[in-house]
């Protein structure tokens, strides 16, 4: 049975929900909701209490009251999945920027407001996280790193994840058939893609997390874990791995017309190794292309024998991917050490026909037109 603390109200006057869900844990929780308070001035808490311990449900009705017109708390009375509780504080919120934190995560000063205002300057962006980093039991112990710009990634994390209300309103929830894993996550910014919507992060926003904590037994979770797997593959197919080689000569031009195929291919879930020179590697430094998606490395071969490094890359590639493909960046140009590389046009067909089978039917050969 599901339970209210307080009824809801009719309009939010907040622009931001926070979606905390709970189960158990009160020191965590406690210091969680602590820092949202002290970091996150005006945004609304909802509570979801999982089916909690009473010590909990005490802690999470004190937070309520404190909080007043701050928090909406919603009480499940036996735990219905962790899942199901993000579904239902995030069907819950009224805002247009909702946030799903977990409860052992802990924000910090300024995490909130480069998300927020990335979000929304960038109206394709239905999902975007921060940049996570272990949280080592110290307030002041965490290492920072200089924020890098931001970037696509291939899935959420719900250690701290925002969710536009518009997506929410598209596409539903997470998928509740699955384990609330890396498989969930990837088949929610899958389900975004096929919407029009793109999964960033975001590292100008910190925020601490923990490990979560894993219970049942290991045939339990092995078992959900291909449960999972399997419902994943059988909506999207397999997640392949290509390496591209891009031959003496090959300039930044010839690049920008290949990317395109390339970044649908690494938003459908596919990896991708570009393999180039260090003049055309600087080239797309410069202009955007290394960091743009973490499915998509660049690899700078080294400047005496670049082919035979290009070959010692796709070795050890190959036993990393046991579905890796070599592909030739310039069609004619043979791929050193792969004398079965496919041609770069055999890609964009491989890139166009997933897109017209699994995410837009009607528009799938034009996305990747130009290759």
């Amino acid at each position: 049975m599901d339970r209210d603390r307080k009824p809801e109200r009719a309009v939010n006057s907040h622009s931001i929900d926070i979606i905390v869900p709970v189960w158990n844990r009160p020191v965590e929780t406690r210091d969680c909701l602590v820092t949202l308070m002290e970091h996150t001035p005006g945004a609304r808490l909802i509570l979801v209490d999982n089916g909690s311990d009473r010590e909990t449900e005490r802690l999470l009705q004190e937070f309520a009251e404190i909080l007043d017109d701050r928090a909406l708390l919603l009480r499940n009375d036996v735990n219905q999945g962790y899942i199901r509780a993000v579904n239902r504080g995030l069907a819950r919120a009224e805002a247009d920027i909702s946030i799903v934190v977990r409860n052992t995560s802990r924000v910090t000063a300024g995490w909130l407001e480069p998300l927020v205002a990335f979000a929304e300057r960038h109206p394709e962006a239905g999902v975007v996280t921060p940049h996570l980093i272990q949280d080592n039991g110290g307030r002041s112990g965490a290492h920072r790193q200089e924020p890098a710009a931001p970037h696509e990634v291939s899935h959420g994390n719900l250690a701290v994840m925002l969710v536009k209300k518009e997506l929410f309103e598209r596409i539903g929830g997470l998928s509740e058939e699955m384990d609330g894993g890396v498989w969930c996550l990837k088949d929610y910014s899958r389900r975004a893609f096929a919407a029009g919507s793109l999964t960033w992060s975001v590292p100008a926003s910190v925020v601490l997390y923990r490990d979560e904590i894993l219970f049942g037994s290991e045939v339990r979770r092995a078992e959900a874990l291909q449960r999972s797997m399997t419902l994943y593959r059988q909506k999207w197919g397999e997640e392949l791995a290509y390496c591209l080689h891009f031959p003496q000569g090959a300039d930044l031009n010839v690049v920008e017309q290949k990317f395109p195929v390339i970044l649908t291919g690494a938003r459908q879930g596919c990896q991708f190794h570009l393999l180039v020179r260090l003049q055309l590697y600087r080239a797309m430094q410069q202009a955007g292309f290394v960091d743009r998606h973490d499915n998509i490395r660049v690899h700078c071969l080294p400047r005496i024998m670049p082919e035979r490094g290009a070959s010692k890359v796709l070795a050890a590639l190959t036993a990393e991917h046991s579905t890796l493909t070599a592909v030739t960046g310039i069609d004619g140009i043979p791929f050193p050490g792969a004398a079965d590389a496919i041609p770069f046009a055999d890609l964009a067909r491989r890139v166009n026909s997933e897109t017209a089978e699994r995410y837009n039917p009607d528009k799938g050969a034009a996305i990747c037109a130009g290759s």
